[in-house]
Protein backbone atom coordinates (compact mmCIF):
# COMPACT_ATOMS: atom_id res chain seq x y z
CA UNK A 1 0.00 0.00 0.00
CA UNK A 2 2.51 2.39 0.78
CA UNK A 3 4.64 1.85 -2.73
CA UNK A 4 1.13 2.80 -4.50
CA UNK A 5 0.93 6.10 -2.10
CA UNK A 6 4.65 6.83 -2.95
CA UNK A 7 4.39 6.14 -6.46
CA UNK A 8 0.86 8.25 -7.06
CA UNK A 9 2.84 11.05 -5.34
CA UNK A 10 5.52 11.04 -7.18
CA UNK A 11 3.46 10.92 -10.47
CA UNK A 12 1.87 13.64 -8.80
CA UNK A 13 4.70 15.63 -8.36
CA UNK A 14 5.86 14.89 -11.83
CA UNK A 15 2.99 16.28 -13.53
CA UNK A 16 3.22 19.26 -11.21
CA UNK A 17 7.03 19.71 -12.25
CA UNK A 18 6.26 21.53 -15.56
CA UNK A 19 4.05 23.92 -14.21
CA UNK A 20 6.16 25.01 -11.07
CA UNK A 21 9.67 25.25 -13.97
CA UNK A 22 6.89 28.07 -15.94
CA UNK A 23 6.42 29.93 -13.02
CA UNK A 24 9.86 30.39 -12.05
CA UNK A 25 10.99 31.22 -15.71
CA UNK A 26 8.76 34.14 -15.11
CA UNK A 27 5.37 34.78 -17.04
CA UNK A 28 3.77 37.55 -17.86
CA UNK A 29 3.49 40.57 -15.09
CA UNK A 30 0.64 41.97 -14.55
CA UNK A 31 0.59 45.80 -13.97
CA UNK A 32 -1.90 47.88 -12.29
CA UNK A 33 -2.28 52.26 -12.60
CA UNK A 34 -4.11 54.15 -10.70
CA UNK A 35 -5.05 57.88 -12.23
CA UNK A 36 -5.75 60.33 -10.04
CA UNK A 37 -5.35 64.26 -9.58
CA UNK A 38 -3.32 65.84 -6.59
CA UNK A 39 -4.44 69.37 -5.88
CA UNK A 40 -3.26 72.35 -3.34
CA UNK A 41 -7.34 72.72 -2.47
CA UNK A 42 -8.36 71.07 0.67
CA UNK A 43 -10.82 68.20 0.18
CA UNK A 44 -12.25 65.20 1.82
CA UNK A 45 -9.66 62.13 1.41
CA UNK A 46 -10.99 60.03 -1.51
CA UNK A 47 -11.88 56.26 0.10
CA UNK A 48 -10.39 54.96 -3.38
CA UNK A 49 -7.35 55.75 -2.71
CA UNK A 50 -7.33 55.46 1.08
CA UNK A 51 -4.13 52.95 1.22
CA UNK A 52 -2.23 55.12 -0.59
CA UNK A 53 -2.74 58.53 1.15
CA UNK A 54 0.19 57.52 3.32
CA UNK A 55 2.47 57.17 0.12
CA UNK A 56 1.13 59.92 -1.25
CA UNK A 57 1.56 62.21 1.86
CA UNK A 58 5.05 61.55 2.38
CA UNK A 59 5.90 61.88 -0.92
CA UNK A 60 3.77 64.95 -2.46
CA UNK A 61 3.44 68.31 -0.97
CA UNK A 62 -0.35 68.50 -1.80
CA UNK A 63 -3.86 69.18 0.29
CA UNK A 64 -5.85 66.81 -1.37
CA UNK A 65 -5.84 64.02 -4.06
CA UNK A 66 -9.23 62.53 -6.06
CA UNK A 67 -9.29 59.10 -7.76
CA UNK A 68 -9.74 59.26 -11.64
CA UNK A 69 -9.68 55.65 -12.61
CA UNK A 70 -7.69 52.56 -13.43
CA UNK A 71 -6.19 50.43 -16.00
CA UNK A 72 -4.05 46.78 -15.65
CA UNK A 73 -2.02 45.18 -18.42
CA UNK A 74 0.24 42.00 -18.48
CA UNK A 75 3.62 42.13 -19.82
CA UNK A 76 5.53 39.02 -20.56
CA UNK A 77 9.39 38.72 -20.27
CA UNK A 78 10.89 40.47 -23.53
CA UNK A 79 8.14 41.95 -24.73
CA UNK A 80 6.06 45.40 -24.45
CA UNK A 81 2.56 46.44 -23.80
CA UNK A 82 0.67 49.39 -22.89
CA UNK A 83 -1.03 50.23 -19.86
CA UNK A 84 -4.53 52.66 -20.48
CA UNK A 85 -5.87 55.03 -18.22
CA UNK A 86 -8.92 57.77 -18.34
CA UNK A 87 -8.38 60.62 -20.44
CA UNK A 88 -6.12 59.66 -23.03
CA UNK A 89 -3.16 59.18 -20.74
CA UNK A 90 -1.33 56.04 -20.90
CA UNK A 91 2.28 54.47 -19.53
CA UNK A 92 4.39 52.26 -21.34
CA UNK A 93 5.98 49.16 -20.15
CA UNK A 94 8.30 46.60 -21.34
CA UNK A 95 10.64 43.69 -19.47
CA UNK A 96 13.23 42.30 -21.19
CA UNK A 97 14.32 38.60 -21.68
CA UNK A 98 15.58 37.72 -18.12
CA UNK A 99 12.04 38.35 -16.62
CA UNK A 100 13.31 40.98 -14.70
CA UNK A 101 11.29 43.61 -13.09
CA UNK A 102 9.23 45.68 -15.35
CA UNK A 103 10.30 49.17 -16.52
CA UNK A 104 7.63 51.90 -17.23
CA UNK A 105 8.25 54.97 -19.71
CA UNK A 106 6.09 58.18 -19.52
CA UNK A 107 6.94 61.46 -20.45
CA UNK A 108 10.38 60.30 -21.49
CA UNK A 109 10.99 59.17 -17.93
CA UNK A 110 11.68 55.71 -17.14
CA UNK A 111 11.56 53.93 -13.96
CA UNK A 112 11.95 50.28 -13.13
CA UNK A 113 9.26 48.65 -10.59
CA UNK A 114 9.55 45.57 -8.28
CA UNK A 115 6.11 43.98 -6.88
CA UNK A 116 4.39 45.00 -3.94
CA UNK A 117 6.49 48.80 -3.89
CA UNK A 118 4.16 51.17 -5.73
CA UNK A 119 5.63 53.91 -7.50
CA UNK A 120 4.35 57.49 -8.16
CA UNK A 121 5.01 59.03 -11.62
CA UNK A 122 4.01 62.72 -11.68
CA UNK A 123 3.18 65.22 -14.94
CA UNK A 124 0.95 67.05 -16.35
CA UNK A 125 -1.51 69.98 -15.50
CA UNK A 126 -5.36 68.80 -14.92
CA UNK A 127 -7.03 71.96 -16.28
CA UNK A 128 -7.81 73.51 -13.03
CA UNK A 129 -5.20 75.45 -11.67
CA UNK A 130 -2.50 73.96 -9.46
CA UNK A 131 -3.54 71.17 -10.06
CA UNK A 132 -1.25 67.95 -11.24
CA UNK A 133 -2.67 64.32 -12.85
CA UNK A 134 -0.06 61.46 -10.81
CA UNK A 135 -0.17 57.59 -11.48
CA UNK A 136 0.48 55.09 -9.11
CA UNK A 137 2.29 51.85 -10.61
CA UNK A 138 1.63 48.65 -9.30
CA UNK A 139 3.35 44.97 -10.33
CA UNK A 140 2.11 41.75 -8.82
Amino acid sequence: MRIIQLFLALLLLSGLAPHAGFAAAGGPTSVRAILFVASNQRGTPDPKLRSYEPVLRSNLRFESYRYMGEGAAAVAPGATATLTLPGGNRVELERDKSSGPVKVHRGGAIVSISPGKPVVLMGGASGNKGDVFGIIVLAN
